[in-house]
């Protein structure tokens, strides 16, 4: 795979392994990272981020480790997380965690605070290899220069040591900084730098890079000067970006990289060519660069300073880094830490064996407790009950036929989304696993090893029986409260029964909705852990980092007396603990707050437990002493340094004993943002005042695209405009990894201005017609040959037959795929398919508008100005009724009349809309018929017709039937009975003094013109053709996936990307259902954007910054922020599961608390509010997984607040306000 190559092991000997991105705009901020990875997990990260206020945060981790990361195509180190998204287009880099502020306006500031953001880089260029990109002179120049000894120079060494490229992009995201109220959002110009290069041949190595941009044109820099030992010395070579975005090579052997700094002068000089132009750089560095000794990598000293230079045409901002490479970095490669996976895996693993921390074989749950038991040995400062793990392969065996066919009628029923049947099925599998019969050497296995480690028979051990899933308690899924838990356990007979209800539960309807939900296969691998029980004195949960922000320096314990459950079930109010962890790791409590801790949970004397009230005084105290806390809080420190990430930790104190019962990863803090999610697909900025237009392409394509639609559209788009000269609107370098001419921008589809004009002179008269044949009027030559203009439209004519033809046969053969993969597989296959009818309507929207021009020129020049006349002549002279333009909005209204003809306008209006559907689907009357025909001809159009999510009337004739009632009441004649008049009668009325000759010229022109928009509509109902087919491709590969449990259900897919739908077949991902959930929530946020029909830099929204205005209705409550993020919409007040059956999609619940059984309606809310419960609460940790706001904590909102209220939900500052209802409610 692609990433295989992104992301190299980063346990290497030779060669390096970093990826380094820098942005900068006019305001002179400014964005560094770099991560270096190393081997045997060694890394170090580097963060530079400056403000336009001045203030500096820094991060220069140079000896940290790879972090922990299920994602294998991330870099991470140092709360640095860099990863690809899609290869060589767009990547995420992620930070939270701790940065070093100083200012460049005040010396006295120096302190570590707070830093999380989350940006992203996309490409705006292709690449630029070190090796393959470079002129020949120059490097023929360079080798001359080094003393080397062979015969021929060493071009394998250099390539093998140069193995580098650069990519220029843009970077784009949001920052949140302690102490700041509101969240920073930053748009820088820079590049991202990927080397790969053998580290060993880079003795004696001196390099020097100036990266810059410009902010006024766009242009980007990059020249780099390089010397490598005895194999090239004084190498200079680079590139500059073209306008237009491609990258132009620095050509001879006369460019010149000189930097001053040596000698006391922060200035920097350049001197380049790129073909017969030179460019002149004079720069001058901030001084204040920053010394990084670098050992992962490289092995040397590496200074990165900021830059400001004066260029050919224009200033710019960029960075100078400057670096030597002392020696050949010695290193040594360990054995590689791998999971134990013997060739027969037993049936029962001791957690202190080995392979009892292969996920694979003890699940989650138990490989965590098998590495927890080795940490214990190695600290000796707490202690890991005893236990074992039936392991997945006891599970396989357990499994019999019968079993095996009951969950297949179960996933039947699921994928039916029967929900009454799956309920039946669930409860069927259940039972038959419950009541089915342990295999003996299961049974042997479990008695053996007990016995073995608990020898003392006269000594009653009572044991906590759990579910290990393999996948539950990762990082991409928690899986939290989903299947059984069995305490006091105690007997033989007892633990195998708990063993069959763990393996059981995973069948119950909340699990396998779960498991659905998330894409996952039903009838998963699972272990089971059988552990030792502790009656503790205190117990709870601690997370290492703040499980709401992230912030690694905010502890948080919660506890409460007796056994833990009830601190991990919400049941009971805890105590509530923030330690402060300190720079040097020194822990200290910043806060307390004693909870009510009504009821402790204890074990029983003869089995299970029992709930028992908590003594009055003991509630007014805090169950944990500051030393335990303390003492825990500095193991937590350790573990988490074991594991290389943050994590959730439930622990316990018996007879003043440390015990650690489990430690998973943190889930939340790391996901994607509202600005991420509404920002992911957008095009780049060439510069600050980039043009964009929603003219024309708005109508065309209204309203959010979905993700899907969007990557099908303009793959299909730039591949024809790399084919074709549109308008001469373009040049022919359109880049394989963003898109050109048009560009997404918060999922609507905009044109972009500079790539539709910017071949055309510079005369104002061509540049408004054109406007207008593009617009439909001017927004503020007639050189072009009739040559020309006869190629456009006898091209077009030739064009459009062919693809006629081409489409009316066209057919993906769906019936002869039956598995998603294979479908998907011959979908890429054929994904030049649509190519023709792109290309034929391209050509003929291309020769209406040049008529169009033409046309416009002529009326244009008659009158010398641009005037309301000659807008009237303009809309005379184009308005025609007989073309195929009329036909889907005029076989509408014919149908509407046939309709009146037939019933009373009023009473087909008032008519179910299910009825209305019927009668036109069975009457015999004219209107029934006329309906069906409409149907046959245009059932493969739709609204929003190039989304290839749309549903068309075929599949869905109720969108039509309800504008179809709407119409009955205003049509009154049917308007294609109206003849068009005549040109020579067209003409004689023109207002405009046409001259004598352009008269008969608009003669010519003007029927030419009809036939072209004839032309454009007929090969738009092609292009609907074609893509109608791709539309039933994709929603027969959704039923496929929904039917293979891959997807929870059809729509999803339509928020997915190519890459990710062929990364889920692979490997049914849960993060990819998370992120394209977190889309489809967001889809009618960006749905309800409006944006200007020009725009100037950054395209924003004219209804984004739409105060809400809060009337004398404006009560609100405040709460605990559990879940980060904002929703506005409708509440709905269920106290129980019967009312909450009742919650419609995008709600706002508010309930007095919630446990497992509410995990089903999550999907469809738009936020949560609970009376009880805290960061740990079942409501707050399905929030954060589903990337819901959440509040808990809000004492008497089930009273305040009634259903149908309109709120403003604000999970970051934990508020929930009434606000006046939408209009249109």
């Amino acid at each position: 795979m692609f990433w295989k190559l992104l992301c190299r092991n980063s346990k290497l000997i030779y060669n390096a392994d970093e990826v380094f991105f820098y942005g900068v705009n006019s305001k002179s901020e400014y964005l560094i990272t770099r991560i270096a990875r190393g081997p045997n997990q060694g890394a170090e990260a580097w963060i530079y981020l400056k403000l336009s206020n001045g203030k500096v945060y820094q991060l220069q981790e140079t000896s940290g480790f790879q972090q922990s990361c299920c994602d294998k195509r991330a870099f991470t180190c140092g709360g640095l997380q860099i990863h690809y998204l899609s290869p060589m287009r767009r990547w995420r880099i992620f930070f939270n965690g701790v940065l070093r502020e100083t200012d460049d306006n005040d010396s006295t500031v120096d302190r570590k605070i707070h830093v999380k953001f989350a940006v992203m880089w996309r490409a705006s260029s292709d690449t630029f290899d070190y090796t393959s990109d470079i002129n020949t002179t120059t490097l023929a120049t360079g080798l001359a220069k080094a003393k080397w000894s062979q015969f021929l120079p060493p071009l394998e060494k250099f390539y093998s040591a140069m193995d580098c490229y650069a990519q220029t992009g843009v970077i784009a995201g949001t920052i949140n900084i302690e102490g700041y109220d509101d969240e920073l959002k930053i748009y820088l110009f820079g590049e991202k730098i990927r080397f790969m290069g053998n580290s060993s041949l880079l003795e004696d190595a001196k390099f020097l890079h100036l990266l810059g941009h410009v902010s006024k044109n766009g242009r980007f820099i990059h020249i780099a000067e390089v010397s490598i030992g005895n194999i090239v010395k004084n190498l200079t070579l680079g590139f500059v970006s073209a306008l237009s975005g491609a990258l132009e090579v620095l050509e001879g052997d006369k460019n010149v990289l000189i930097n001053f700094a040596d000698i006391d002068e922060n200035d920097i000089v350049a001197k380049f060519y790129v073909e017969d132009d030179e460019f002149i750089l004079n720069g001058t560095l901030s001084g204040k660069e920053n010394n990084l000794h670098i050992s992962k990598g490289l092995d040397g000293k590496l200074t990165i300073d900021c830059l400001k230079f004066d260029f050919n045409e224009g200033k710019g901002m960029g960075v100078v880094i400057n670096g030597k490479i002392k020696k050949s970095p010695k290193r040594t490669l360990f054995p590689e830490v791998s999971h134990v996976s013997p060739s027969v895996v037993p049936l029962v693993v001791p957690f202190s064996e080995k392979i009892c921390q292969n996920p694979d074989i003890t699940g989650g749950k138990g490989s965590s407790l098998g590495k927890l038991t080795e940490l214990s040995n190695d600290f000796k400062s707490f202690i890991v009950p005893n236990g074992v793990v039936v392991t997945t392969a006891a599970y396989e065996m357990f499994v019999t036929d019968e079993i095996l066919k009951e969950i297949k009628k179960l996933e039947g029923v699921l994928y039916s989304d029967k929900v009454d049947e799956t309920k039946t099925a669930c409860q069927r599998v259940v039972e038959k696993v419950t009541n089915s019969t342990m295999p003996e050497p299961i049974l042997q296995a479990v008695a053996e090893n007990l016995e073995k480690m608990f020898p003392d028979k006269k000594h009653v051990y009572k044991f906590a029986v759990r579910s290990s899933a393999t996948g539950e308690d990762t990082e991409q899924m928690s899986a939290a409260g989903q299947m059984d838990t069995f305490l006091g356990v105690e007997g033989m007979s007892e633990i195998m029964t708990a063993i069959k209800k763990c393996w059981a539960s995973q069948f119950g309807f909340i699990a396998v909705q779960y498991k659905r939900q998330n894409g996952q296969i039903i009838n998963s691998p699972m272990a089971v852990v059988v552990q030792q029980m502790i009656p503790c004195d205190v117990a709870g949960v601690l997370f290492t980092c703040d499980p709401l922000s992230g912030n690694p320096t905010k502890m948080s314990i919660t506890a409460n007396y007796g056994l833990g459950e009830s601190v991990v079930s919400g049941s009971e109010e805890p105590d509530a603990l923030e330690i402060e962890r300190e720079s040097n790791e020194t822990v200290r409590i910043k806060n307390k707050i004693i909870g009510s801790k009504q009821r402790r949970i204890i074990l029983k004397d003869d089995g299970g437990t029992e709930v028992e009230e908590v003594q009055e005084q003991d509630k007014q105290t805090c169950c944990l002493s500051d030393n335990m806390a303390l003492r825990l809080a500095q193991l937590a420190l350790k573990i988490e340094k074991s594991y290389k990430s943050y994590r959730d930790i439930e622990w316990g104190f018996w007879n003043n004993n440390l015990y650690i019962f489990q430690s998973r990863p943190v889930t939340s803090g790391s996901g994607e943002t509202d600005f991420e999610i509404e920002h992911e697909f957008d095009g780049p900025l060439r510069n600050e005042d980039d043009y964009f237009t929603v003219g024309h392409i708005g109508e065309v394509m209204p309203g959010a695209t979905s993700p899907l639609g969007i990557e099908v559209i303009t793959k299909f788009f730039n591949t024809v405009f790399q084919k074709s000269n549109f308008v001469g609107f373009h040049q022919s370098d359109f880049t394989k990894y963003y898109p050109r001419g048009i560009q997404p921008w918060y999922n609507h589809m905009m044109f972009c201005t500079i790539d539709l004009f910017h071949n055309l002179s510079e005369n104002s008269e061509q540049v408004k017609a054109n406007c207008v044949g593009l617009f439909g009027r001017s927004q503020y030559t007639f050189k072009e040959s009739m040559k020309r203009l006869y190629r456009i439209l006898y091209g077009a004519k030739k064009t459009l037959y062919n693809a006629v033809r081409h489409y009316e046969k066209y057919n993906i053969p769906l019936s002869k795929f039956q598995h998603s993969q294979d479908l998907f597989n011959h979908l890429m296959y054929c994904c030049t398919d649509l190519t023709q009818a792109f290309n034929s309507h391209l050509t003929a929207s291309e020769s209406s508008s040049v008529l169009n021009m033409y046309i416009f020129l002529i009326l244009q020049k008659a009158v010398g100005e641009i005037n309301t006349d000659v807008y009237s002549d303009f809309a005379n002279l184009i308005t025609t009724r007989d073309v195929e333009c009329s036909d889907v909005p005029g076989g509408i209204e014919k149908l509407a009349l046939s309709i009146i003809a037939e019933k009373r306008p009023e009473d087909f209006n008032k008519m179910e809309l299910d009825d209305a559907l019927q009668w036109l689907e069975t009457s015999s009357t004219s209107a029934g018929k006329k309906y069906r025909e409409f149907l046959e001809r245009h059932g493969h159009r739709c609204l929003k017709e190039f989304d290839i999510r749309s549903v068309t009337w075929k599949n869905d004739p109720k969108s039509l039937i309800k504008t179809l009632q709407n119409l009955v009441l205003s049509v009154k004649k049917d308007k294609s009975e109206e003849k068009t008049k005549e040109v020579t009668e067209l003409i004689s009325n023109l207002k405009a003094p046409v001259s004598f000759l352009k008269r008969l010229l608009l003669r010519i022109i003007l029927p030419m013109s009809r036939r072209a928009v004839n032309f454009r509509e007929l090969s738009k109902t092609t292009l609907m053709q074609g893509l109608y087919q791709w539309r039933r491709g994709y929603r027969k590969l959704a039923k496929l996936m929904v039917s293979e449990g891959r997807i929870p259900d059809e729509d999803l897919i339509y928020f997915m990307t190519m890459e990710e739908i062929k990364e889920l077949l692979e490997t049914r991902s849960p993060k990819i259902i998370s992120k394209a959930n977190h889309r489809r929530r967001r889809q009618p946020v960006l749905e309800k954007y409006i944006f200007p029909e020009i725009m100037k830099g950054f395209p924003v929204p004219m209804n984004m910054e739409k105060k809400i205005v809060v009337t004398g209705d404006n009560f609100s409550m405040t709460g605990i922020p559990v879940s980060a993020g904002t929703a506005t919409g409708f509440v709905r007040v269920a106290l129980d599961l019967d009312e909450a059956s009742l919650l419609q999609p995008g709600e706002i619940l508010v309930t007095y608390c919630t446990d497992i059984g509410w995990s089903p309606y999550f999907p469809m809310l738009a936020g949560v509010v609970t009376e009880l419960g805290g960061l740990i609460s079942h409501g707050a940790v399905v929030s954060r997984e589903y990337g819901l706001p959440c509040i808990a904590g809000m004492h008497g909102a089930t009273q305040q607040f009634q259903t149908g209220d309109y709120v403003l939900m604000d999970g970051n500052k934990g508020v929930l306000q009434k606000i006046p209802k939408p209009e249109d409610s």
